[in-house]
């Protein structure tokens, strides 16, 4: 593993650009997961649930 303060400025953003790739495509899928969740408690109709989907 290169150590961070050896990378040159170019390495550096590249990785930024690949952690915020990353991140992108987690929000995506937790996203996709809130809707899925949202279907599944139609469904089953417990959409009264006081679960807000923010992790309380």
């Amino acid at each position: 593993m290169v150590q961070i303060d050896k990378m040159t400025k170019e390495e550096l953003l590249e990785v930024l650009r690949i952690k915020d790739q990353l991140l992108k495509e987690q929000r995506e899928e937790l996203e996709a997961y809130r809707e899925l969740v949202e279907e599944l408690r139609a469904k089953l109709g417990i959409n009264d649930s006081p679960f807000t989907g923010n992790g309380d």
